[in-house]
């Protein structure tokens, strides 16, 4: 398992959110690409970002993206209101290494073939889920059972995914070990965790799950994770 770091962007400023609520906003006072680069220096091997504005239609933040993918030579994984054909092809000119489809792509997996075909094992699929039901839409509208879902985005060719806990992302109490325990019933495919990481023993805990990845945020921006901590359990 790796554990890549994530910055998520609003109004060009690094943010973290608690359960995705623009409301709960905590804003860093440090440069999106200041940060980025210091993540490479302590041995990061991939950044997370999302942008912000764009998944919630206020706006975007394609410019610091293209900056921090500038910035860093390590793959940048890019999300947040990529929801077309144009949208993907503006990620891949800003430089991202992967990009991160969600709500498009849990209702309309014709767009996650289209993505596939253009960009393979660049594409992950982010699944948002609530208990046991995938939310899309800023986590407004139920889109399905994840028993269904999953499959669903299996059938369109969705190399990877990128699910997010919804009750534990920004809350740092801990991941939802029992999501990704279930997900090992629905898919084999490569599952990215994110939500709750305190700590390196929820990493620990994590990786005895099996997931590719752990998605950290909040943690490493409070000190309670350091990075070089994280990278070397």
């Amino acid at each position: 398992m790796i554990v890549i770091p994530a910055i998520d962007l609003r109004g060009g400023r690094c943010v973290r959110l608690r359960r995705g609520d623009p409301s709960q906003q905590t804003t860093y006072d440090a440069e999106p690409v200041d940060i980025a680069r210091v993540f490479e220096q302590r041995g990061a091997e991939t950044i997370h970002v999302v942008d912000l504005d764009a998944a919630l239609g206020t706006g975007d933040n394609q410019d610091t993206i293209t900056d921090i993918c500038d910035a860093v030579m390590i793959p940048v994984q890019v999300g947040g209101g990529l929801r077309s054909v144009v949208n993907l092809m503006q990620a891949q000119i800003a430089g991202a290494s992967r990009v991160v489809l969600g709500t498009a792509a849990v209702e309309d997996p014709d767009f996650v073939r289209s993505a596939v075909n253009r960009y393979r094992q660049r594409v992950v699929v982010a699944v948002d889920v609530q208990g046991d039901r995938v939310m899309v839409d800023g986590w407004k509208r139920d889109a399905g059972a994840l028993q269904e879902v999953i499959p669903a985005m299996e059938r369109a060719n969705a190399p990877r995914f990128l699910v997010t806990s919804i009750g534990a992302d920004g809350m740092m109490e801990g991941p939802d070990l029992d999501l990704y325990d279930r997900l090992r019933q629905v898919t084999m495919r490569p599952v990215q965790a994110s939500g709750g990481v305190r700590n390196s023993e929820d990493l620990e805990a994590l990786a005895a799950l099996g997931v590719e990845a752990a998605i950290v945020g909040r943690a490493l921006y409070e000190g309670t994770l350091p990075l070089e901590e994280a990278l070397s359990r």
